[in-house]
């Protein structure tokens, strides 16, 4: 019953950040665009599409609304009656409090579902938002901009504030040769970002902060695990394009805010920038340190090591 409670409460909290992300980056972009010219036929299809997306989310958070309140309503009728018992008051019996406990069972798992696929609807609804929010894609690598990774990374820092979950953030920084069969400075950032898109999973974030820098976002992903995927981005690296990348890697502390995760992040990979080599240090929240393993080693970690180390 408890494990129930707290698996709804985690949906409740991702949905809230994702509904939160939306919103206010339509609400914000909507400001930054140009209206088009009067009678602008793509205008009205836009604003068609626009009204179907607004129409979506009210429903959303309508049926949550409405589950969410009928639930809490009968898990504070049976918490009352666990703590009359608890008094040793003769209001709820045993075996009514079991009959009761049995009733809300079944609207607690169907609740769960219903969180479960509002957050799919939502991330849907998402993708569809960013046409009236502004840029958030980088025009070079079409990775996510330093903006959409600063949404993303305050979500889910947002979700994960009471510590219970992990979240692991890398930065890189690759030396681009002048010479290179990618090409131009552009081919060569594109085929970066094609790499770390390759290698990373499908629920992590993959962005370009600045000039050669990118972040990789992964959810769910303890130090330890995103030590094992720098190893084996490092390695890819090499393989491809036979130069130097450097790395930071930090995993979030509870309760700690963007500002300083990626503070601490750039902090290692300044140390990583000092060696000609590739390198990759970590902070673990009380200093930097170089993480040592071998460029060359043949024994590729498995995908399941990333997690091994999380709850």
């Amino acid at each position: 019953m408890h494990a129930a409670m707290f698996s709804v409460q985690g949906l409740l909290i991702d949905t809230t950040a994702l509904a939160a992300v939306a919103l206010l980056g339509y609400m914000f972009g909507r400001r930054s665009r140009r209206p088009a010219p009067s009678g602008d036929v793509s205008l009205l299809v836009e604003l068609g599409r626009a009204q179907c997306v607004a129409r979506e989310l009210e429903l959303v958070g309508r049926r949550l609304h409405a589950g969410l309140t009928a639930h809490l309503r009968a898990a504070s009728a049976f918490q009352r009656g666990v703590a009359d018992m608890q008094r040793g008051r003769r209001t709820a019996t045993w075996q009514a409090l079991r009959d009761h406990a049995d009733a809300l069972l079944g609207p607690t798992m169907k609740l769960t579902t219903t969180l479960s696929l509002a957050c799919d609807e939502l991330r849907a609804q998402q993708s569809q938002l960013t046409t009236y929010a502004g840029a958030r894609t980088d025009p070079t690598t079409g990775l996510c901009n330093r903006r959409s990774m600063s949404e993303h990374l305050e979500a889910l820092l947002t979700s994960y504030a009471d510590g219970q979950r992990r979240l692991a953030l890398a930065m890189f920084s690759p030396a681009l040769p002048e010479d290179d069969c990618h090409g131009s400075e552009e081919e060569l950032l594109k085929a970066v970002g094609r790499l770390m898109e390759q290698t990373v999973r499908g629920n992590d974030v993959v962005a370009r902060y600045s000039g050669d820098e990118f972040v990789v976002l992964m959810p769910k992903t303890p130090l330890a695990g995103a030590l094992v995927f720098a190893e084996r981005l490092a390695r890819q690296f090499d393989a491809e394009f036979r130069g130097p990348l450097w790395g930071g890697v930090v995993e979030a502390q509870p309760l700690e805010n963007c500002d300083t995760l990626l503070r601490r992040a750039y902090s290692a990979l300044y140390s990583a920038r000092t060696h000609g080599e590739t390198c990759i240090f970590m902070h673990n929240g009380v200093a930097v340190r170089r993480h040592e393993f071998d460029l060359r080693s043949p024994d590729e970690p498995q995908e399941a090591e990333l997690l091994a180390a999380a709850p």
